[in-house]
């Protein structure tokens, strides 16, 4: 039986690389209905489904198979992973909670990830702690340090998440995201020199990231350096769909502080055209539009 199930299995998988999808489709299906307890032909048919972009249909054979079995910790993973690949924060951790931490550590990685995506910064902390003390796997560890450490950033421990930055450091000195996160660190800390380094070096690893030239453009308006400043909130900009009324602001503000008053007047109306109530926006228009009839009455 089992040489009859691999012949058939690399029959699916033939044509699956053929892109003979619905063939595959119906041999997988034909050998779950002969033999319902060969869980591989389910998880080869989610992974199709999920190719496919048939999400729901992938969602609804794996939840089938764990009603099945509910201790079936295999599979209640397996549609969890599934779940937090297609953003199904809440659901995926409805169907990992079931799994003890302790029974296996990577459920508290996947819930802490889970949490943060939801803005749930505390309880993502206390998964991603648990996971880190539980000593397996090592590498995902160093990643959960980097998501300790945007965790302490969207909760104001700048001091902590500096802590946590260091320690990701080990394995990902050379990830964009993480440089990324050492300057926002440091901007928020106040050392805004200390930022320029680890922006620079996240641009250069990633230079299609939007939010490195946003975040560049705040550190080099915090410095004083407006043209750099108004050149990375211009790249932004070009990077973006669509820039905020804050974004448009501060470009603003770098315009205003290199003496281009029309440049500046036209981003504040662009800043205010998104955000009616951006009152910095607002004040901002009005030094500019005072300046320029200063400068038109002394000219006169």
């Amino acid at each position: 039986m089992k040489l009859q199930l691999d012949h058939k299995i690399k029959t699916a998988l033939a044509f699956e690389s053929e892109g003979k999808h619905l063939h595959a489709i119906q041999i997988y299906t034909a050998i779950i209905d002969e033999h319902p307890d060969f869980k591989d032909a389910y998880y080869n048919l989610v992974r199709l489904y999920e190719k496919t972009d048939n999400i729901f249909s992938a969602k609804e054979l794996l939840t089938s198979l764990l009603e099945a079995d509910k201790e079936d910790i295999e599979t209640r993973l397996f549609l969890g992973q599934l779940l937090l690949r297609n953003s199904r924060w809440e659901e995926a951790i409805d169907v990992l909670s079931f799994v003890a931490p302790e029974e296996e550590p990577a459920v508290a990685f996947f819930l802490g990830y889970s949490h943060f995506m939801l803005g749930e910064y505390e309880i993502a902390k206390i998964n991603f702690l648990n996971f880190i003390s539980s000593g397996k796997n090592e590498e995902l560890a160093y990643e959960a340090f980097i998501y300790l450490a945007k965790v302490e950033i969207k909760l104001t421990n700048y001091k902590s998440a500096l802590e946590y930055a260091k320690k990701a450091e080990v394995l990902y000195s050379n990830f964009w995201e993480l440089n990324q996160i050492y300057s926002e660190i440091y901007l928020n800390l106040g050392m805004f020199a200390h930022a320029v380094g680890p922006i620079e070096k996240a641009i250069k690893l990633n230079q299609t990231e939007p939010s490195n030239y946003q975040l560049g453009g705040r550190i080099y308006l915090k410095l004083g350096d407006y043209q750099k400043a108004e050149k990375y909130f211009l790249k932004y900009i070009e990077l973006m769909d669509e820039a905020s009324s804050e974004v448009y602001e501060k470009l603003a503000e770098a315009c205003f502080k290199s003496n281009k008053f029309i440049d500046a007047l036209a981003y504040y109306e662009i800043a205010i055209k998104l955000d009616p109530k951006n009152m910095s926006a607002i004040e901002g228009r009005k030094s500019a539009e005072d300046f320029m009839n200063n400068n038109v009455a002394s000219d006169g």
